[in-house]
């Protein structure tokens, strides 16, 4: 795919160098075309010496020759490359930059731990919907945090440690003892004690960047054998992340190698960066922390094309969606059409409906991606509309909304009982599903209602009789499926409304005052 306005981003981390390829297509969407890291451990020693090594050197100039090569071949002419606490503390950190310079022609962009906070803030408050919170990076070689209020970087601080230097100061990278945490706790408390802003974000969620706090994650969704492998916008209790960090603590370093989702370039490094993170959470009494995948290389991306800290991108969910749609070229105006059919009808029929709660962003998802499957392949194009949904990378919903939204899809094509695999089971509970059904039976009456995908349906309604449920419905011209809808629908809405479906229709001229498409208002709410 050629891109447009393409950019590239480095960021030259003190334990990993990260490449991002990303840009806009044909001025509609926002695509990322690769993503690559090498571990390159730039402050391997760097607490010690106050130098970064000259193996380390060498090996991130030869990673960042690599990311260079593969640049070239995507014809990228913005390349934007920053580096961070290892090359900002090394008193050799010049050196190398002009080193890079010389040998590679490649400018990097020193930046200030202030600016790479603020770059952390600008990745995940854009990528996930949350208002207050304080937000944490930490890194190989400093800590990033953040207050944030009402969307708002209300202020925040860099602090010179990070994974390595905790490793290497407090000697964690394998066997630990009571001793080392005692204290690796007071010297967290004491730098945590420097940041007046950490108390007033007492009781918030925490809102965990980096390889450190995604490894949390991903070793609980291995242990509770969580069937989405989606680390953005993944939710874990105070108890739950005590549980991973304690399990990681009580095992040398073989040991940690073998637990399950826990990355090998980390086994030694991670009791210290993660108990960092727990200690937080005790220190401002949080109770949950949010898993950011987005962080200072998604900052540096918004920052580029205009969502800076005074202009956030106003709805997530909204941004996200379309950019979807866009990218997985989608019928867009069917789509929009079947939302305010689907909507129409969950007005009618709610004094019946048997859901409870908000149910508008899974509405709205599946309604709009429920052909997404179709640039796959036609032939059950719903099945991979359910792949496509879970994965497609959306933002604004809660992994739990993304799951709901892709079974709604998966099932709209279909009189029979709801499929949910053997997998999921255990996440969606009896209301859960009985949710998924009848969304699902409006997506399938909207479905046989717009057809032929012309809009020809303006406004519907239902009389609601003790064994009957007439849907009446107005149209500019014959809807030729609406004669299927009682055969093909009819069970499910015996299934789930306990009547019988009825279906009758009335064509009025394009310019009869009753050719008012009220199903378009309800299509933009």
């Amino acid at each position: 795919m050629e891109l447009e306005n393409a950019i590239g981003v480095v960021d030259i981390g003190s334990n990993s160098f990260h490449l991002v390829v990303g840009g806009y297509h044909n001025k509609e969407f926002f695509k990322i075309i690769d993503d690559l890291k090498v571990d390159v451990r730039l402050c391997e020693g760097l607490a010690e010496t106050g130098y970064m090594s000259e193996e380390r050197m060498d090996y991130g100039e030869e990673t960042l020759r690599m990311f260079k090569n593969l640049c070239e071949s995507y014809h990228l002419n913005n390349i934007i490359t920053v580096a961070t606490a290892a090359v900002r503390k090394a008193k050799n950190g010049p050196e190398f930059v002009k080193r890079i310079k010389d040998e590679l022609d490649i400018d990097i962009d020193v930046i200030s731990g202030n600016r790479e906070a603020e770059l952390d803030y600008l990745g995940c408050i854009n990528s996930i919907d949350f208002h207050d919170g304080i937000m944490m990076d930490i890194g190989g070689g400093s800590a990033e945090f953040c207050l944030i209020r009402d969307r708002k970087k209300v202020d925040g601080v860099s602090l010179p440690f990070g994974s390595i230097d905790l490793m290497e100061m407090f000697d964690l990278g394998d066997k630990i003892d009571k001793k080392k945490i005692k204290a690796l706790r007071k010297f967290l408390k004491e730098a945590y004690d420097k940041v007046p802003f950490l108390k007033e974000g007492k009781g918030l969620p925490v809102i965990g960047i980096g390889g450190t706090i995604r490894n949390i994650g991903r070793v609980h969704r291995r242990y509770i054998n969580y069937p989405l492998e989606l680390a953005h916008n993944y939710h874990m209790t105070e108890p739950q992340v005590r549980e991973v960090v304690d399990t990681a603590i009580d095992m040398n370093y073989s040991e940690r190698r073998d637990l399950a989702g826990l990355s090998h370039s980390r086994t030694d490094i991670f009791p210290g960066a993660s108990y960092a993170l727990l200690y937080l959470m005790e220190y401002i009494e949080s109770e949950k922390l949010i898993i950011s995948d987005a962080g200072i290389r998604n900052g540096v991306i918004y920052d580029y094309f205009g969502f800076g800290p005074d202009n956030l991108v106003p709805d997530i969910f909204e941004t996200s969606l379309i950019n979807t749609m866009l990218l997985y070229d989608c019928n867009i105006p069917h789509a929009t059409h079947l939302l305010g059919i689907a909507w129409k009808i969950a007005d009618e029929l709610r004094p019946y409906s048997g859901i409870k709660g908000d149910y508008g962003k899974i509405l709205k998802c599946a309604a709009m991606l429920h052909d997404m499957g179709i640039y796959i392949q036609y032939r059950n194009h719903h099945e991979h509309s359910f792949y496509l949904i879970l994965n497609a990378g959306l933002e604004g919903l809660s992994q739990k909304e993304i799951l709901l939204s892709a079974f709604v899809a998966l099932n709209h094509r279909t009189n029979k009982k709801i499929r949910i695999s053997d997998l999921y089971k255990e996440l969606l509970s009896e209301k859960d599903r009985k949710m998924i059904d009848e969304l699902s039976l409006y997506l399938q009456i909207g479905e046989y209602l717009d057809r032929t995908m012309d809009g020809v349906v303006r406004d519907l309604w239902f009389d609601m009789k003790d064994d009957r449920a007439i849907l009446n419905v107005t149209s500019v011209d014959h809807p030729v499926m609406v004669n299927m809808i009682a055969e093909e629908c009819g069970k499910k809405f015996r299934r789930v409304f306990g009547k019988q479906l009825e279906v009758r229709a009335k064509m009025v001229p394009r310019d009869d005052p009753r050719a008012e498409d009220k199903i378009q208002e309800k299509s933009r709410l």
